[in-house]
């Protein structure tokens, strides 16, 4: 398993932005929001939206983003299934909020997304009352 978080895993194009924005499921807790949708390929991608109106200069900006990123990074193999997630900070993350409580708050959603997005096949069960016509 690599932690590296390659040019690949990066959600880069518009349409695929305007696509999970659309189509996506909306997961969220206190820190962050995630936009989530299945995608065909063999790893899930990261892309992140932090507005200057929410979070304030470029410093703090950047700072959420590394944050995001390094959370997603040393999480992503929590991930069974293959994604496009898009997350937005709900909050400022200043000096005080440290790489660990990101790191939980995103596993949290991580581990969400599992059981939403995971196409388990189950057992069909039979009716109340039914008995098979061979026994």
């Amino acid at each position: 398993m690599s932690f590296r978080f390659t040019r690949a895993e990066h959600l880069t194009l518009n349409r695929e932005f305007e696509q999970v924005f659309h189509e996506g499921k909306v997961l969220k807790n206190d820190a962050v929001v995630l936009y989530v949708i299945p995608n065909n390929l063999q790893h899930s991608r990261l892309g992140l939206v932090v507005s200057k109106k929410k979070i304030g200069n470029a410093v703090r900006r950047n700072r959420a983003k590394r944050l995001l990123r390094e959370a997603y990074r040393l999480n992503k193999h929590v991930l069974t299934v293959h994604v496009d997630i898009i997350a937005i900070p709900r909050q400022v993350f200043s000096s005080d909020i440290n790489l660990s409580y990101v790191e939980n708050k995103l596993k949290d959603l991580l581990i969400q997304i599992n059981r939403k997005f995971s196409y388990t096949t189950e057992k069909v069960l039979a009716p109340a009352g039914f008995t098979h016509p061979n026994k």
